[in-house]
């Protein structure tokens, strides 16, 4: 046999090397199988990788979110804050403006009760000169000054014309009622006005079955109750019309007028109480 032929047909194989056995298709997939194994090391190593490599993402991707959250929030509480110092701001200009206000208001209030009181007494002392007289009958073009000139005859009070400032009726307070307007007459005296009062009181006195009405000065018809009273403000008008409303409420004895201000008395035993205002009724029992 020739080396040419040896050549030809065969391989040259190095007897001092050991050969590796041939791998099969079953013995790479018991390999992969291995490898592959749920409990392998491989796979473990794997499994543990993966799920650094998760995490890391994960929190990197937190931080992130977080880092970026708290940017906004301090931007925003940032905002907010200063928003909050306006608003603060601005509530404590009002509450400034408030408190002048309320002392402005007071002292205001302070100034119209002042007034107020002294408009009562240049109202009280305009009127110190005259008799309110209540319940006249009214006729179509009367004279008021022969009425109260019948009326002086009736009480038996001389009054000269010029004694007299003025004689007229009045507006009522209540458009609605009934009544005859009231006739204010106006004296040239104080002294003048408590001389008729007196009269007709001591007049209702001696004649207390048949006091003084529309029949004493010619009037025909039903006698008709005619009364006589300081003339009041309107104010006073109005708290003696409380005052006897309380005085009835309440069992009062006694409510009368004198010198422009109401009096209020429980029994004879008790003390008179002024009743300077409406307000003073709801401290009485």
């Amino acid at each position: 046999m020739s080396c040419d032929g040896l050549l030809d047909n065969s391989k040259i194989v190095d007897a001092s090397v050991p050969q590796a056995p041939a791998l099969t298709l079953k013995d790479i997939s018991a390999l992969l199988d291995e490898k592959l194994s749920h409990n392998s090391s491989h796979m473990t190593n794997l499994r543990s990788a993966i799920i650094k490599d998760v995490k890391s993402m994960i929190t990197t991707e937190i931080n992130g979110a977080i880092a970026e959250l708290k940017a906004d929030f301090t931007a925003t509480t940032d905002f907010l804050m200063e928003e909050l110092k306006e608003v603060k701001s601005k509530i404590q200009k009002k509450d400034d403006l408030v408190k002048k206000l309320e002392e402005e208001r007071n002292a205001l209030q302070m100034e119209i009760s002042s007034l107020n009181n002294r408009i009562e007494i240049i109202e009280k002392i305009s009127r110190d000169c005259n008799v309110e007289i209540q319940c006249v009958p009214e006729l179509r073009n009367e004279n008021t000054y022969s009425i109260f000139k019948k009326i002086c005859e009736s009480i038996n009070v001389p009054i000269s014309d010029n004694e007299i400032r003025a004689c007229r009726r009045v507006a009522k307070m209540d458009t609605t009622s009934k009544r005859p307007r009231n006739i204010i007459v106006s004296f040239a005296s104080p002294r003048l006005r408590d001389n008729v009062l007196s009269a007709t009181y001591r007049f209702n006195k001696h004649h207390n079955s048949d006091k003084f009405g529309s029949k004493h000065i010619g009037f025909e018809g039903e006698n008709r109750r005619i009364y006589f009273a300081e003339h009041l403000s309107p104010e006073m008008k109005r708290v003696h019309a409380a005052a006897r409303k309380f005085a009835k409420d309440k069992n009062y004895s006694y409510v009368w007028v004198k010198y422009g201000q109401v009096y209020l008395r429980k029994s004879e035993s008790s003390n008179a109480v002024r009743v300077k205002n409406i307000d003073i009724l709801k401290n009485l029992k």
